[in-house]
C-alpha cells in the first residue's frame, strides 16, 4: 500500500465514523496520475477543473430519485452523457451504449457498512476533500488505479445522506472528462440554497 493511500484511508474511515472533519481543502496526488492526466505534477490542482467548460458541450444534467429522497439532483457532465435511473437508489451515466459513470444515493449508516471492500478496490493515485458548506455538506474525490485502469470515486455528502459516482475513466481524455465532473458537480446545491434562503 502506497502512502497517499493509506493517507487517504485514514482521514476518509475517521470522517465515515464521525471522527473530527479536515477544516480545509486537501488534496494529494501522485505523479504517476499526474502523467496520466497529461499535467505537470508541480503544476497539478484538481480545482484547476473547475472552470465552467463549453455550454454546446457541457451541462448540469438532472437526477430524481423519488423512491428514496425528494428533490433533483444536479450533475455537471458532457452533454453526450445521458443520466438514466435504473433502480429506485441507482443511476448510470451513459455515452450511447457505454456505461461511463453510476451513481448510488444511501445512507451515511449503509455507505460506512461498505468502506472496508472499497479499501480492497486498488491504489489511491489522488485524492481531494472539500467542505462544500460545513458542518453538512463536503466531498471527497478518490482516483484509483486498478487493472491499469483509472476509476474516479466520488462521496458527495448532505446530512445523513451520500451520493456515491463511480467513473471509469480508461484513457486520458475520459480521465479528464471526470475529474472535471468530479471537482465541478455539486449535487446538494438545491438543498444548500434552500438552506441558506432560510
Amino acid at each position: 500500500m502506497n502512502q497517499i493511500t493509506s493517507s487517504f484511508q485514514e482521514l476518509l474511515n475517521n470522517w465515515a465514523h464521525g471522527g473530527a472533519m479536515p477544516e480545509q481543502v486537501i488534496e494529494v496526488s501522485h505523479p504517476h496520475f499526474c502523467e496520466k492526466l497529461g499535467v505537470d505534477p508541480e503544476q497539478f490542482s484538481f480545482l484547476a477543473y473547475a472552470q465552467v467548460g463549453d455550454p454546446n458541450e457541457w451541462n448540469q444534467s438532472g437526477i430524481e430519485f423519488p423512491e428514496v429522497l425528494e428533490g433533483t439532483m444536479y450533475m455537471y457532465v458532457p452533454s453526450r452523457w445521458k443520466i438514466d435511473l435504473k433502480q429506485s437508489n441507482l443511476a448510470q451515466v451513459q455515452e450511447g451504449e457505454k456505461v461511463r459513470m453510476t451513481m448510488i444515493l444511501t445512507s451515511r449508516d449503509e455507505w460506512r457498512m461498505t468502506l472496508p471492500e472499497f479499501f480492497k478496490v486498488g491504489e489511491v493515485s489522488a485524492y481531494a476533500y472539500y467542505p462544500v458548506q460545513s458542518p453538512h455538506y463536503d466531498k471527497w474525490i478518490a482516483c484509483i488505479d486498478r487493472d491499469k485502469r483509472m476509476w474516479i470515486y466520488t462521496f458527495y455528502r448532505a446530512g445523513d445522506w451520500i451520493l456515491i459516482t463511480k467513473g471509469d475513466a480508461g484513457g486520458r481524455n475520459t480521465l479528464v472528462l471526470h475529474v472535471s465532473t468530479a471537482v465541478h458537480s455539486s449535487p446538494w446545491y438545491s438543498w444548500m440554497s434552500v438552506e441558506q434562503a432560510t
